[in-house]
């Protein structure tokens, strides 16, 4: 190798490093995240590696953390389900196995069941007798990958609230 392709290849690694770091700035990312990101950029694929795996060794990007961070925020804010927030994972490009464990193991039937509880008590009025908003609500939950024991436990609740 010349000292000129030497170079430049140091240079790429680094605007690599720093087009990650800027990326990272703004929110937590997955590895696929970036690696996709940076080649959508035209980084080279080695320069991309190198800087993913510089930044992995120092614990800035870290899946694990990314996926449990992710869940608690995606929980904490609107409410999703196991199915949604494995589906946007897989999308983030979080490995099949890290989402079977801190989604599918990692997240009861109950929990799941709370979440759906929860925006129905900040979404859905107290006098809700209107069977389209029930109707739009129930929607809205399916929508948001809830299944279907779920959405009727949550609706048959409401409806015991309503008659009393």
């Amino acid at each position: 190798m010349t000292r000129r392709a030497i170079r430049k290849n140091r240079d790429s690694d680094q605007a690599a490093k720093e087009k990650c770091l800027r990326l990272l700035a703004l929110r937590p990312r997955a590895a696929a995240e970036l690696r996709q990101r940076l080649r959508r950029d035209g980084y080279e694929e080695e320069a991309a590696e190198a800087a993913i795996a510089a930044l992995q060794q120092v614990g800035l990007v870290d899946d694990r953390e990314f996926a449990r961070s992710w869940i608690a925020g995606r929980q904490a804010g609107g409410g999703a389900s196991r199915r949604r927030l494995a589906w946007e994972l897989r999308r983030k490009g979080v490995s099949d196995a890290l989402i079977r464990e801190l989604v599918v193991n990692g997240i009861d039937e109950e929990t799941e069941t709370e979440q759906a509880r929860q925006l129905a008590r900040r979404r859905l009025p107290p006098e809700a007798a209107d069977p389209r908003a029930c109707q739009r609500f129930r929607e809205m939950l399916l929508r948001r990958g809830f299944d279907y024991e779920t959405v009727q436990v949550v609706m048959r609740e409401l409806s015991a609230v309503e008659e009393q």
